[in-house]
């Protein structure tokens, strides 16, 4: 269905584009009739740039919006309109010289789809969660017999019996041996949460490996976060979280084909709609690891934007998770001042003009001024500093030592 979908959309596109040049709109509403009875349960709407409809065919194609909106596979989204499932893709009909509107599909669903929204890494990933639970169970088993061990003696030499003719020795004896058996338990919860969360930093390497420009993104995107993180005044675990989030941000893209991933342009809309499937992959992988809850929500929420525009759940305002506010704007601070195969690093001063024109828009816009504020003053790494202090070797070194330890 994922196939037909894109196809429908970039066939639709294609007459859109022809019929508009030549000025025959009704040569459009007749084609799209005819390639409906071909397709029947699907619907199709194209709209001009204002969002005025310029023509609809088949039964869902009015401009009523879904509700219960959930991501699918390759960017489409699933979501009801009066109690009948629907699958939906937008795409954005480009011109010549301007955009030209947008084509948005609907297919009515007989059967659920989420399980094609599953990349076949998330199932090799639920194989391996498998396994370490295997490896858990051990842990957890080894802590519960040794509970077990403490009480079965001290039944078995009816302690309680004895305890006024002993004195206390016996019972701190006991209670030394009911503390180790628990710690055991504890540990083996905390190494497999290690394995798991170790494994999920090696996948994002991973990913950066691959690409000489993006090495060393996750660690910077990181330290900024944890620098606003610490002026927000955020205690020791949940600057632990929003470290994680930063650093996991983009593990989702394991998930996408390299041919996008490595592409050394920028991407057409298909490849950008594969492209904007990693938040959500991100957030399956992370959330089967035990105790990574939040640390998903920031994977996931990171490419929302504040007015509602962005992606996966197109979420708006305080509705995305601070982490994920805050590790956006990292994000594209150092997109923006770094070099990247199809760009060169944009100058900071640049960079902060941009963060606050889209502040409102993009970012949250208490965080963007707290973000530059930080920046203008010299705070934290990558930061403005006074003209007189900004050349000459020292600063040469500096960058050279910061590359290193990001490295």
């Amino acid at each position: 269905m994922k196939t037909q979908a894109f196809a429908l959309m970039q066939e639709t596109a294609r007459q859109t584009i022809n019929r508009i040049e030549t000025g025959d709109g009704q040569g459009l509403e007749r084609w799209l009739d005819a390639r409906m009875k071909r397709q029947p349960g699907w619907s199709v709407r194209v709209a001009d740039p204002q969002g005025t409809i310029l023509v609809a065919a088949g039964p869902d194609g009015d401009g009523r919006a879904l509700s219960r909106l959930l991501p699918a596979t390759g960017g489409l989204l699933t979501g009801s309109l009066d109690g009948v499932r629907l699958l939906e893709g937008n795409l954005r009909i480009q011109g010549t010289l301007s955009s030209l509107g947008t084509v948005r599909i609907r297919a009515r669903l007989t059967e659920s789809v989420w399980l094609a929204s599953l990349p076949t890494l998330c199932l090799i990933c639920g194989g391996l969660a498998f396994l370490l639970a295997w490896g858990w169970l051990a842990f957890l088993l080894r802590g519960a017999k040794g509970i077990e061990a403490v009480l079965e003696g001290a039944s078995r030499e009816e302690f309680w019996h004895r305890a006024h003719e002993t004195g206390a020795g016996e019972i701190r004896a006991l209670a030394r041996r009911a503390n180790a058996a628990m710690e055991a338990l504890t540990d083996g919860a905390v190494r497999v949460r290690k394995v798991y969360l170790e494994t999920a930093l090696a996948l994002t390497r991973t990913v950066e490996a691959k690409d000489r420009y993006t090495s060393g993104h996750s660690q910077r995107v990181a330290r900024y976060a944890v620098e606003m993180g610490e002026w927000l005044g955020f205690d020791e675990d949940r600057l632990e979280t929003l470290r994680l989030g930063a650093l996991l941000h983009d593990i989702g893209k394991v998930a996408v084909p390299d041919s996008v991933l490595l592409k050394p342009g920028p991407l057409d809309d298909e490849e950008f709609e594969l492209m904007k499937g990693h938040p959500m992959a991100g957030d399956r992988i992370l959330s089967a690891i035990p105790g990574m809850r939040d640390v998903a929500d920031v994977a996931r929420s990171h490419h929302e934007k504040w007015d509602g525009s962005g992606y996966p759940l197109r979420v708006a305002g305080d509705a995305i998770p601070l982490e994920g506010r805050i590790v956006a704007i990292a994000d594209a601070y150092d997109a923006m001042v770094t070099k990247r195969s199809y760009k060169a690093a944009m100058p900071l001063e640049k960079a902060l003009a941009i963060l606050v024109k889209d502040a409102g828009s993009h970012f949250d816009p208490s965080l963007v001024e707290l973000f530059v504020s930080m920046k203008n003053n010299g705070k934290g790494y990558r930061a403005l500093r006074p003209e007189s202090m900004r050349s000459g070797p020292e600063l040469e070194g500096r960058e050279r030592r910061d590359s290193a330890t990001l490295r």
